[in-house]
Formats: C-alpha cells, sequence, structure tokens
C-alpha cells in the first residue's frame, strides 16, 4: 500500500480521495465528541475549511514532481472543485447548517479558492524558472 501511495503521490485524484477520507475521519471524531466552537454549531465547516487548506499544500508541493505539468494543473483544479463541493456536503450533512448559515464560511472559501489557484501559478512559474535555469546552464556547458 505505501509503494502504491510514493508511486502515484502526484495523482490528484488520489490527494483529493485522501483529504476526503481524513476531513470524513476528523467530522465524525468532532461529532462524536460533540465539540461545538460557536453557537452555530460549525465545527464541521471548520474542518472543511481546514482540509482544503492542506489540499493546497499538498497539491502545490506534489506539483513539481509531475511529469505532465498541464494534465497535473487541469486535474488538480477540478478535484479542488469536487472537494469544495463533496466538503461542502459533508460539512452540511454533519452539521446541518448550510454554507450561507455558517457565517463568514463562504468567504473563507473563496479567499482559499483564489489562494489556490495564485499558490498553484507561483509554484509553475518557479518551476518554469529553474527549468529554463538547467536548459540555459546546459547550452552554456555546451552539453546540448
Amino acid at each position: 500500500m505505501l509503494e502504491f501511495l510514493k508511486r502515484h503521490r502526484t495523482n490528484p485524484i488520489l490527494q483529493l480521495g485522501l483529504i476526503l477520507l481524513l476531513m470524513l475521519v476528523f467530522m465524525t471524531i468532532a461529532q462524536l465528541t460533540n465539540i461545538e466552537t460557536s453557537q452555530y454549531n460549525t465545527g464541521a465547516w471548520e474542518v472543511m475549511a481546514a482540509f482544503v487548506l492542506f489540499y493546497t499544500l499538498v497539491n502545490c508541493v506534489f506539483s513539481l514532481q509531475s511529469k505532465d505539468i498541464m494534465t497535473y494543473f487541469r486535474n488538480s483544479v477540478f478535484c479542488f472543485i469536487g472537494l469544495l463541493v463533496l466538503g461542502s456536503g459533508l460539512a452540511y450533512l454533519f452539521s446541518g447548517v448550510s454554507l450561507n448559515e455558517a457565517g463568514s464560511m463562504k468567504w473563507i472559501l473563496m479567499v482559499f479558492s483564489i489562494g489556490y489557484l495564485v499558490f498553484l501559478s507561483i509554484v509553475n512559474l518557479m518551476r518554469f524558472i529553474v527549468e529554463l535555469a538547467q536548459r540555459q546552464d546546459k547550452r552554456l556547458r555546451g552539453e546540448e
């Protein structure tokens, strides 16, 4: 199992599945322990937002190891949208509170979404600059 995860860690669909599984586990634990973070019972929404942020970090870091960056970028964005939709559904099922009733959670998720796209773009720009510098270095050494 660990060998499978090592080989496919740059697969955004696998990352989505693992994040959703962890989200489900943490929401279940919070529900079983009756942890309420506010009077509106938005604990499940906060867990969801935390795992969206975690997905953002993991996905952007692993994008540096991907072979086909355009496919990875496309799959990552679609999986991020799926994470928002499925995570919102889970949070609604666990809390009984809709996104509109969850206070500022709608704005937090919007900021995380914009931040994800910006962070993914920055990481890929850094990757492009490093590859460009490596090609230039090879050219200067006469290896091409």
